[in-house]
């Protein structure tokens, strides 16, 4: 990577700043004095930049026309005027690329496969000599943007890893083209940085359908999404044994307030095990460093803060809410001195670090008292699915009843719901009310979180609804409950709805009772 080969790459993500800047956005050091953006950054330890790129970001409304090639490029100049590195995120999109939204761009609409892996080849190679033209070449691109379950859906949707491995390497090609592995790296990137078994599963795919030679494995690491602090270590550890590659920790991000409008909620700071405060978020980047610096031969090569430079506005909500480096008032929060740290400083624990990591995702059960006289029959799947409903449309949606014992034991028996792509499952299951009034619904669940996952337990009857969006933890059942749902009519309909990438979630022990 040349000129900015850091020892660390203290990074943010700030895709956002032409637009926040056309909205008025300003800036203060902690002290309260007004600030210019870069300058604040480089202050603080900040040495590299990423920049997503939508390919006709103009078709969709709600993007503003911000994050296109012009915008980018604008961008790119002041990170070099800034002596900062540069690594650009291709979404292939027109608007935003995640594990449940990669849709291709208009443009590409109607092309059959080979014309589609033709013109991403072009896209890459021919957008990245517009970089070099101007003097900002990246240091480093991404190929597709957390693209664990695929890209340019459908031809690159998983499980066709062919499709998408054509894709992929069509645009390592194109980089390639472009420039060579001496001047600019190339990256792949995934979410779910904390579950080893998924990350090799989709390089071994890719991988078996002739994978391309790449240089970096950038991750998404959310400790609200993506396992445990614990599991981050054990999957970059094996990772990096598994191929060698440099690993970078390309999205991270925390909580520095509870809000009700904000970004996560109640159950996914008890699963990250840190306050949302300014402490609580400087601590969780602390952590993150650590484990990344901490990786052998110097392999964990640094992390991106991903959008910090977002000021909450009033009714507005979202990621800004609480989510950013910044307060109401456009103040840096102490979360910014994580970046100021040098390696060695880093590898050393942070204070509270073994505290840390021993409360997350702590066991639950259902209690007696919570769980009254149960009125939903073969809640507990002791008589199979009797009595359950299910319902998708994918067919890789499936199913999967545990047999009830173990090593001669009696076992509570589970159900296992998991896809190999993006898909909607409801599983349900009809009550009788003995009489109107209040009714709660229990159930233990655990499973796998990230980008896009919304999955609810729900309670209908008389024409209503109740719910309560679940964020599901993988290596503890956790209790979750419907309260005082207004149930009449004799009957209600009660059970589980997923929409989600590919993931899988367990449940046991629905429990309906008369409050």
């Amino acid at each position: 990577m040349g000129e900015y080969n850091f020892e660390f790459y203290h990074g943010v993500d700030i895709s956002f700043l032409p637009q926040q800047l056309d909205q008025g956005m300003r800036v203060y050091d902690r002290d309260g004095k007004e600030t210019e953006i870069f300058a604040l950054l480089k202050k603080y330890g900040v040495n590299a930049v990423r920049l997503r790129l939508w390919h006709t970001p103009e078709n969709v409304k709600e993007s503003g026309g911000y994050c296109n090639l012009k915008h980018t490029l604008q961008m790119a100049e002041k990170i070099r005027e800034n002596g900062m590195s540069f690594l650009l995120d291709f979404h292939y999109s027109d608007f935003w690329a995640d594990p449940a939204n990669q849709k291709k761009p208009a443009a590409w609409e109607g092309l059959d496969r080979r014309d589609l892996e033709k013109a991403v080849y072009v896209y890459t190679r021919d957008t990245l000599r517009a970089f070099d033209d101007q003097g900002t070449l990246p240091d480093m691109v991404q190929i597709g943007n957390e693209i664990r379950s695929g890209l340019l859906f459908p031809e690159g949707e998983l499980p066709d890893y062919q499709g998408m491995t054509a894709l992929v390497n069509a645009g390592i090609q194109g980089a390639r083209d472009a420039a060579g592995p001496d001047r600019m790296k190339v990256m792949l990137h995934l979410d779910q940085g904390g579950r080893y078994d998924w990350l090799k599963g989709w390089f071994q795919g890719a991988m078996e359908q002739g994978l391309l030679d790449f240089d970096l494995i950038g991750l998404s690491y959310y400790p609200f999404w993506h396992g445990t602090y614990m599991d981050l270590k054990n999957s970059m550890t094996r990772l990096l044994g598994d191929y060698g590659k440099p690993i970078f920790i390309v999205e991270n991000a925390y909580a520095w307030r509870r809000s009700e409008r904000g970004f996560i909620d109640e159950q996914q700071i008890r699963l990250s095990g840190l306050p949302a405060s300014p402490e609580g978020q400087r601590r969780e980047l602390e952590a993150v460093m650590h484990l990344i610096a901490s990786l052998p031969d110097h392999m964990g090569k640094g992390l991106y803060y991903w959008e910090p430079l977002c000021v909450p506005e009033p009714g507005q909500g979202g990621w800004a809410e609480n989510m950013g480096l910044l307060d109401e008032q456009g103040r840096v929060l102490e979360g910014i001195l994580a970046f100021g740290r040098s390696r060695e400083e880093m590898e050393r624990e942070p204070e509270g670090f073994r505290e840390l990591i021993g409360i997350q995702e702590t066991e639950e059960t259902l209690s007696a008292e919570r769980q009254g006289e149960n009125l939903l029959e073969n809640g507990d799947f002791s008589e199979g699915m009797a009595g359950w409903r299910t319902e998708t449309k994918e067919e890789t949606a499936q199913a999967y009843l545990s047999p009830g014992w173990e090593e001669g034991k009696r076992q509570p028996r589970t159900l296992r719901i998991q896809a190999e792509r993006n898909f909607r499952f409801t599983l349900s299951h009809s009550v009788k009310i003995p009489e109107d009034g209040r009714y709660s619904l229990f159930v233990e669940l655990k499973g796998v979180d990230t980008t896009g996952v919304d999955v609810r337990l729900f309670v209908e009857s008389g024409g209503k609804r109740w719910e309560t969006v679940i964020h599901p933890a993988e290596h503890a059942w956790l209790v979750y409950e419907v309260r005082d749902a207004v149930c009449s009519g004799g009957e209600a309909v009660v059970g589980l709805q997923i929409l989600a990438p590919p993931l899988y979630v367990t449940v046991r022990n629905f429990c309906f009772v008369k409050r």
